[in-house]
């Protein structure tokens, strides 16, 4: 893959996208049937850093996924990706061993010194899981139950709504799979992809 193939601006694209993500997993949480993260498998932890929150951690390829509300991420043998929410910015961490506590952040394991291809193959097994997992939420509750989410995220002071959901779960496809012919979601919108 070019170095050129993935703009600084899909990294910023790929951060606004997992964000709003987030509320839609915090939604999940909060289902009155039940926590649909923990009828997942998803294991759930207090959180090692700001008090009355909660961590969300399930094994996936070979590492783990972790869920708080100001950050998510995969963590693997050497390391792995993260999307941190207060910095709004998708980040390579550094430690297999040492994962991201939220207040904390131990900015000594974000390693700066990264390619934009490097950042790019570090989200691969982060993004396996939520395109997985957004398939399983439609498989289970069909495309209204996200447009819901979406209309209730688009309400949040200060959020700013990116692609209604069939949309970015396709942008997420893409950005995974074929990031050559990857656009920027206002033009994605108005795109068909198959």
């Amino acid at each position: 893959m070019s170095k050129e193939i993935i703009k600084s601006h899909f990294l910023r694209d790929l951060a606004e996208g997992i964000q709003q993500q987030m509320f839609f997993w915090g939604q999940d949480v909060l289902r009155p049937e039940g926590n649909f993260l923990v009828e997942q498998g998803f294991e759930r932890h207090p959180s090692r850093g700001l008090r009355g929150t909660s961590c969300y951690r399930k094994d996936w390829l070979g590492g783990k996924i972790e869920l708080y509300g100001s950050c998510a991420g995969w963590y693997g043998a050497g390391g792995g990706f993260s999307f941190i929410r207060p910095k709004r910015k998708c980040v390579i961490w550094s430690s297999s061993e040492i994962t991201p506590i939220p207040g904390v952040w131990q900015n000594v394991l974000i390693n700066k010194q990264v390619t934009r291809e490097e950042l790019y193959l570090a989200s691969l097994p982060f993004l396996d899981w939520l395109i997985f997992y957004e398939r399983v939420v439609l498989d289970c509750f069909g495309s209204s139950y996200r447009e819901a989410n979406y209309g209730f995220y688009k309400k949040v002071p200060k959020a700013k709504a990116w692609l209604e959901p069939a949309k970015a779960l396709e942008w997420f496809e893409c950005f995974r799979g074929t990031p050559d012919q990857l656009v920027r979601p206002k033009q994605f919108s108005k795109e068909v992809y198959v």
